[in-house]
Parts: structure tokens; sequence; C-alpha cells
């Protein structure tokens, strides 16, 4: 606490403190210092001093500050942008899983035409793919949790 000037530090609540009339700016209004008792008067003064302040200083973000509506329409035009690809890359994704599912077709196709004559090798093959389909797709849905 300095010795020079005792209210400059969290002096804030004192009830002695001039709060209007002795100074050439009025913080709080003589009609609203008589309707609070006085104990609480100093403390309703910091409030008071501590939010105007507040409202003058700003605690912003330098870069927010330095923001143009040119950054912000650049900022939507590479969104937009950044959307088509996701799209595009979807569409690209499905369009490899359509091209695999074709594939898995057309080659159980030819295994049936291929081993007509020979049901119980086709059989065989048939549950070997079934399993390493169905541990595939167990491997993969125990990876996403």
């Amino acid at each position: 606490m300095s010795k020079e000037n005792p209210d400059k530090e969290e002096g804030l609540n004192k009830p002695s403190e001039p709060l209007s009339g002795n100074s050439s700016e009025e913080i709080i209004p003589e009609e609203i210092l008589d309707a609070i008792p006085e104990e609480d008067r100093g403390r309703v003064a910091g409030i008071i001093r501590q939010t105007m302040i507040a409202s003058v200083m700003k605690r912003s973000n330098p870069i927010a500050e330095k923001i143009t509506p040119e950054h912000i329409s650049q900022i939507i035009a590479r969104s937009d942008d950044q959307d088509k690809r996701d799209r595009d890359e979807r569409k690209g994704e499905r369009n490899y899983n359509l091209l695999l599912v074709v594939i898995a077709l057309l080659f159980t196709a030819f295994l049936i035409i291929f081993l007509q004559n020979n049901e119980d090798l086709l059989v065989k093959i048939v549950i070997g793919i079934i399993s390493f389909i169905g541990g595939f797709g167990f491997g993969q849905s125990r990876q996403k949790k």
C-alpha cells in the first residue's frame, strides 16, 4: 500500500471517500447516492468505476481488430472452395466403392460360372469369401470405436 496516497490500492469500499459534489465528475448522481446505505456507497462507487474503466479498455484480440470485410469475403470464398473439394472427394469415394462392389460381383459370377461343375469347391470358396468379408467388416467396426 502506498504511503503517499492510501486510496489508490483497493480503497474503493471506504465510505469516507468523496463520491459526488467535490469532484468535477460526478460518479453517482445525488438522488441515487441517498438511496444507497452509507456503508455500501464505497463498494457501489468502486463497482461503477471498474465498469467504466472496463468499458473504455478493449480486451479483444489484436488480430480481430485488423480483420476487414475483404478478409471475411476471402474466408467465405475459401470455405466454399473447401466444401466443393469435400463434395468431390466424397463423390470419388462413392465411385470407388461402387467399382469395388461391381468387381466383387463380377468375380462371384465368374466363380459360379467357372466352378459350376464342382459344387464342393464352390461352396468352400464362397464360405471363405463370406468369412473374409465378415472378419474385415468386424475389424473395421472395432476400429471406429
